[in-house]
């Protein structure tokens, strides 16, 4: 490899271009991804290949175009020889600079526009070896290893996990979904076609949300987390805002149900900058920003979120797509009824969210049976149960703390949920039968889930 001192000219001016506008190399891949309108390879191969070209081992011959976007400059006056010949090597490129051969003189010289220099036999030529160029090219752009039935299987299997999702045990349909993108994530690092990329990218981002929730379900955060920002990214990538605002959804709710309201809030809002203004998730990321304010103290946020998302809600089309086998619209309508009471429970309105959470279970348990969610309603039944005690009704309380523990798709977020309730219960009613009977209830079922997690 050539020395610092011997570096190409044309390497040493990309990175100085770098280093002067503070980019760090996986920031000048992040760009040049952006300036190509390629989701493929992915970062960390360009990052490596930015570093050989920096160092002159190879010239970018097929970033050239992106970089010049990325530097806001024309090729010519990024890789332009400094004698504007663009031909000369005499040891700047080293035996590794990819310009000592004929063939490649003469191409680049045609992509500088100094073809006219060139004798006509030279240039016939050139003319002769780009045809052949053109050729190759129209090969590679249909050469893929996805078959034909590729995208019809992935339909159909993340179709039939949706459907289980509400029904099976979050652990079984995690295994599934997880070895689903696994095999996603093989054939986006195999030869395909740049329209298979972005669909392989879409069909990635939908199992990454997935499996965020499900992992959220299981009660691992960071994973869960991990997979919610790993869905948005290549949502983003495949320029699919829908997406990219369920995956914001997940990741706000993550964060709310792991105290970190400022994230949550941080979340929503970079969802709602994605989400169509009528669809579903975009009532239910206000929802959830407004839920999170309410978490932090901020009143005035919360309401105003709240009537945004129920002017959005008012305006959305009566039937909208499914969303893991349950319509978007039952999502919606969940978050607009359950989530104002956690607020209000958080600002210390108590009777207003015992009203709210009544409101929000009897609409969960008349509506279709195949929108029903039981951890969604042991939830609600957790807020009720919460608002009740603090009102002085411990009997209450514990009843419906009891019904929630007992739904038949139990999830770590109930039992996170029945930890604020078993703290209202032992801080303002410990000297009851009913604070100690739920306290105990509770610690059994947290030693189980340290158990299973362990």
């Amino acid at each position: 490899m050539a020395g610092e001192e011997a570096l190409p000219w044309w390497a040493e001016r990309l990175r100085t271009e770098r280093e002067r506008r503070s980019w760090n190399k996986h920031e000048m891949a992040r760009r040049l991804h952006k300036a190509a309108g390629v989701p493929y390879p992915p970062v960390t191969s360009l990052v490596r290949q930015i570093l050989g070209w920096e160092k002159g081992e190879h010239f970018p011959r097929d970033w050239t175009a992106a970089y010049a976007t990325a530097y806001g400059m024309t090729e010519e006056e990024l890789f332009g020889h400094p004698s504007h010949l663009g031909l000369a090597v005499g040891g700047e490129g080293g035996a590794g600079s990819g310009w000592e051969v004929d063939a490649t003189k003469r191409r680049d010289a045609l992509r500088v526009g100094l073809a006219a220099t060139l004798a006509p036999a030279a240039l016939a030529a050139v003319l002769g070896e780009a045809a052949g160029e053109a050729m190759e090219f129209t090969r590679l752009a249909g050469a893929s290893a996805v078959g034909a039935g590729t995208f019809d299987h992935l339909q159909a299997a993340v179709a039939a996990i949706d459907r289980s999702y509400v029904t099976e045990p979050p652990a079984e349909v995690f295994a599934v979904a997880r070895a689903y993108r696994a095999r996603v994530q093989e054939l986006i690092r195999g030869p395909h076609t740049l329209k298979q990329g972005r669909e392989l990218y879409v069909w990635a981002a939908w199992l990454s949300e997935l499996l965020a929730w499900l992992a959220h379900d299981l009660g691992h955060p960071l994973t869960a987390e991990a997979y919610a920002i790993d869905s948005f990214e290549h949502a983003d990538q495949a320029g699919h805002d829908e997406l990219c605002a369920w995956a914001a959804d997940a990741l706000a709710s993550i964060a709310t149900y792991t105290d970190r309201p400022d994230r949550a809030v941080a979340a929503a809002h970079k969802g709602i900058t994605r989400a169509p203004e009528r669809h579903p998730v975009a009532v239910r990321l206000r929802a959830q920003a407004a839920r999170a304010h309410a978490r932090l103290g901020h009143r005035d946020g919360c309401e105003d979120l709240l009537q945004e998302a129920a002017d959005l809600y008012d305006r959305l089309p009566v039937r909208a797509p499914v969303h893991h086998g349950i319509e978007s619209r039952a999502l919606a309508d969940y978050a607009m009824a359950a989530h104002p009471a956690s607020a209000s429970l958080w600002l210390g309105d108590y009777r207003k969210a015992r009203r709210q959470a009544e409101a929000a279970l009897a609409a969960s348990e008349s509506g279709p049976a195949k929108d029903r969610s039981p951890s969604r309603e042991a939830i609600v039944r957790i807020d009720l149960a919460l608002a009740v005690a603090h009102l002085g009704e411990p009997d209450a309380a514990v009843d419906l703390g009891r019904q929630a523990l007992a739904s038949p798709r139990y999830v770590k977020s109930v039992l996170a949920r029945a930890g604020d309730l078993d703290a209202v219960l032992t801080a303002r009613h410990a000297e009851t039968g009913y604070a100690r009977d739920f306290h105990e209830r509770y610690l059994e079922l947290r030693r189980a889930a340290v158990g299973q997690s362990t």
